[in-house]
């Protein structure tokens, strides 16, 4: 999700309808991977409102997070003038965060110690149209087909390191998004659906008013923008530090992870755990120590305790931005899945 370094989360999307032969049958794969290069290159112009052409804006939604069998509303607001200049709000009965960009610094508060599975997630569905970001590392275009998508022609592409972890599908005449299906090299317990529609235009730019995600075994966050409007100047105390935040230093530069997992038991897998298949979602701090740490799946949840304990000390990966050490969320895989 959001931290404080940039805007971040896990995602990206593509844009189809180049020209009448990307909808022919007998077009070879190379033919198709540049097509599909193009349009991830145009849906990045397309929906990205905070690049550097992006114009000030207010955004106000609604939120749902379902867990299973319970679910709690609540708001989530972004006041954007610039990269380094905007306030984001958070706001659930039992969870509050404010933070606010002012040039290089970086002030966050909120009413408890780290951020919660669910508001990470939120983070990243609202980020997930900043797709400069979001492609990762080493991937590539691996199948391009025409589908049907709610009664629309569209372009789907799988994509990522693997195989095809990804599949994006875009309409064909709107340039717009429709979903991305993620994950799609494990278990279905572990994939996630991220879905958009109902969009406005903004400017040359286009808005989705409604963002879903399902995934991680019954859970789901639904977004319905209420406002989403330019601003030709705001208030003068609109990005005023919260009282009482932590003040850190804004990143917009490169972002590094060195280093590998370390549990304090060695690398070895404990005897007994070698088929276990697992998500663990960890809050990391900038020197590598775990500050949290939540299983989001467990092919055995008979032995989580244990696996957490075994986590208990690990020393993860160092992220820097510019070479200066930050702290992070990440969803850690524990198995040989992938």
């Amino acid at each position: 999700m959001f931290t404080r370094m940039r805007w971040s989360g896990l995602l990206f999307c593509a844009v189809a309808g180049l020209c009448l032969l990307a909808w022919s049958t007998g077009l070879r794969g190379g033919d198709r991977t540049a097509e599909a290069e193009t349009i991830l290159a145009k849906a990045t112009d397309l929906l990205d409102l905070r690049g550097t052409d992006g114009a000030p804006f207010l955004l106000k939604a609604e939120v749902r997070l379902t867990e299973g069998a319970k679910s709690v509303d609540g708001v989530f607001a972004v006041s954007w003038a610039a990269p380094d200049r905007f306030r984001r709000v958070i706001g659930f009965p039992d969870y509050k965060e404010t933070d606010v960009a002012r040039g290089e610094n970086y002030y966050s508060k909120r009413n408890t110690e780290g951020i919660p599975l669910m508001i990470w997630q939120l983070g990243g569905l609202m980020d997930s149209l900043e797709l400069r970001k979001e492609l990762p590392a080493g991937s590539k275009v691996r199948r391009v087909e025409n589908e049907s998508v709610a009664g629309k022609e569209a372009t789907c592409i799988w994509t990522g390191p693997g195989k095809g972890d990804f599949k994006i599908c875009v309409y064909a005449a709107t340039y717009e998004l429709a979903s991305i299906d993620a994950g799609l090299d494990g278990p279905p317990q572990t994939q996630r659906r991220y879905e958009y529609g109902d969009y406005q235009e903004f400017g040359a730019k286009k808005y989705p008013r409604r963002l879903a995600f399902s995934g991680w075994d019954k859970r789901a966050i639904e977004v319905k923008v209420e406002k989403m409007i330019p601003v030709h100047e705001f208030a003068a105390d609109e990005f005023a530090p919260p009282a009482g935040a932590v003040i850190s230093k804004l990143c917009n530069g490169t972002e590094e992870l060195k280093g590998h997992p370390e549990p304090l038991s060695g690398a070895r897998i404990p005897v007994g755990f070698d088929d276990l298949d697992m998500d663990i979602y960890f809050e990391i701090t900038p020197i590598g120590a775990v500050r949290s740490a939540q299983i989001v799946y467990s092919s055995d949840p008979k032995s989580n305790k244990e696996i957490l304990s075994w986590f208990l000390g690990t020393s993860f990966p160092i992220k820097t931005c510019d070479g200066r050490p930050i702290g992070y969320q990440t969803l850690y895989h524990f198995g040989d899945r992938r």
